[in-house]
């Protein structure tokens, strides 16, 4: 039984991609999953609806991941396709969620 869930788990790992560290998991599955999926692929129902990116593609710095979490994001028509979802957070679990969100980047290619 347990060898049956462990395998269970572990190929759930590899379909599901690597996770950010259990810390900052806590929050983005709180906070963030809804819309970019525990994959970070934005492959939810929600996260179609709103259009939301695929994090293994962002290429924002932190200073502009940390501003999309304290503000959410706008459109250039100004319509909302990010809430605010770091208004009660402290900068620690804000810093949490920006590690969470650049786990899901590919590591850089070797030169």
């Amino acid at each position: 039984m347990v060898f049956r869930l462990l395998t269970i788990l572990g190929l759930m790992g590899v379909w599901l991609g690597p996770l950010p560290a259990a810390e900052e998991a806590a929050g983005f599955e709180n906070l963030c999953a809804s819309c970019h999926g525990l994959d970070g692929r934005a492959r939810t129902p929600q996260g179609r609806k709103m259009k939301a990116r695929d994090l293994k593609e962002s290429r924002l710095t932190d200073v502009e991941i940390e501003r999309q979490i304290k503000e959410g994001s706008r459109n250039k028509t100004g319509v909302s396709v990010m809430p605010p979802v770091g208004r009660e957070l402290t900068d620690a679990e804000i810093r949490e969620l920006v590690r969470a969100v650049k786990a899901f980047r590919p590591p850089p290619r070797q030169p």
